[in-house]
């Protein structure tokens, strides 16, 4: 999801909370701080994600220039999770069982026994593989007070709004009517004449209404 290249879809965010005076170098080091740790096999966690440099998600040493870019701040968010086979797995640890149950010379296994042998097949399963990487690029415009992240996906743009807030101290707020008109201000009129407004659904159902009533006008 390129910032720097290819074709322009994104979701916006505004910041919320004031910059410290000294921002550029307190980002700098809470950014390398939740740089992204590569996942290990041997490991409990199963996903995790973290910062790396825009357009280079296996770039994780980062350095000034990789971070700030004029007047933006621009970083990879970038998101590893193990994604073993299903099929895989199941076959594995059938395998598994069965000679764990013909070397010990019993017909069942108890609960923790199979759980324990899972574990073990999916951390050897790890060892041959490498995790699946999503990485999205984030532009802040400091001066805008605007984040556009490439994606439109809801579950990465909750975890990076998350990861946002642990690095930089400051919230993000995902772009709307009611944000935006927030944002720029309404009067005392406007802002009775909005909260006078109701919700009106553009689903399926709505949308194949109208296109028979406007048959039924021709």
């Amino acid at each position: 999801m390129p910032a720097l290249r290819g074709s322009l879809t994104y979701a916006r965010f505004f910041v919320e909370g004031e910059l410290p005076d000294d921002f550029r170098e307190r980002f700098m080091k809470a950014v390398r701080l939740r740089a992204m740790r590569p996942l290990e096999p041997d490991e409990e966690e199963l996903e995790r994600s973290g910062w790396a440099k825009v357009g280079e998600p296996f770039v994780v040493d980062l350095g000034y220039d990789d971070v700030f870019f004029n007047e933006y701040v621009v970083l990879g968010f970038r998101t590893d999770r193990w994604a073993i086979p299903g099929p895989v797995l199941r076959t594995r640890v059938k395998e598994a069982e069965a000679a764990y149950l013909e070397k010990k010379g019993r017909e069942r296994l108890s609960k923790k026994e199979k759980s324990e042998l899972k574990l073990m097949v999916s951390k050897k399963l790890r060892r041959q593989m490498s995790p699946a990487t999503r990485s999205v690029d984030v532009a802040w415009a400091i001066g805008e007070g605007v984040v556009r992240f490439f994606s439109h996906a809801q579950k990465p743009g909750a975890a990076m709004t998350e990861l946002f807030k642990k690095t930089f101290g400051l919230t993000l707020i995902p772009e709307s009517p009611y944000t935006t008109a927030a944002r720029i201000g309404l009067d005392k009129a406007q802002e009775q004449a909005w909260n006078d407004l109701e919700m009106v659904s553009l689903g399926a159902s709505d949308a194949r209404l109208s296109f028979d009533e406007a048959a039924e006008e021709e």
